[in-house]
């Protein structure tokens, strides 16, 4: 919920652990855009995408967000220490603000 109260634009926020959503929130008046079984692959295809950028680690550093722009929703990806935290926005969100103030609670990232 702490994220959810960074900025009005988020819809949902998740962490994810060896491959799996472990925890999540969602704004009350933000209606899923997937169902449930589209919306389990979608977090699987964040988990995916995330272990591709380890084979960049060495030439170009860690990685530290990815984000996906789509029509309706913005995607970003925060890595931490342990897993992802997965992000969804309305698409017009500022997401380098949004980002930003998540990386100044001092989650491990």
């Amino acid at each position: 919920m702490q994220i959810l109260n960074i900025d009005s634009a988020i819809r949902f926020a998740g962490r994810i652990k060896d491959r799996k959503l472990i925890s999540f929130a969602r704004r009350a008046h933000a209606t899923p855009l997937l169902e449930e079984e589209l919306s389990n692959m979608a977090h699987y295809q964040a988990s995916i995408k995330a272990s591709w950028e380890d084979m960049f680690n060495d030439a170009l550093g860690k990685t530290n967000w990815m984000i996906t722009s789509k029509e309706k929703v913005k995607l970003i990806t925060l890595f931490l220490d342990d897993g992802l935290l997965i992000i969804s926005t309305e698409p017009t969100s500022n997401h380098d603000t949004i980002i930003k103030n998540i990386q100044s609670l001092n989650i491990k990232l």
